[in-house]
């Protein structure tokens, strides 16, 4: 089933940049299903118990990092799921 997932990237000043991507996940029937099997690959990254973090690179999905990213600051490497929805 199709699905469109969005997300942001929130750098250590609050700024925040979104992206969305379209994808099929083989076997995933609802929104929930698709959400859970993130959590799930991405157990060891959750930082806050509200917010689902996730890297969308090890999915092969574009990220909103911004052009100066790095890793030498504050800012985390994670994105932060907006929401799930289906699509066709």
């Amino acid at each position: 089933m199709k699905f469109e997932v969005s997300y942001l990237y929130r750098d250590a000043s609050n700024y925040k940049q979104y992206e969305s991507v379209v994808v099929e996940l083989e076997g995933i029937e609802s929104p929930e299903e698709a959400e859970s099997m993130l959590h799930d690959r991405f157990a060891d990254l959750q930082v806050w118990p509200d917010v689902l973090h996730f890297q969308p690179e090890e999915l092969g999905w574009p990220t909103a990092y911004f052009e100066d990213h790095g890793l030498d600051g504050d800012d985390l490497a994670l994105h932060e799921l907006k929401s799930i929805s289906k699509s066709t």
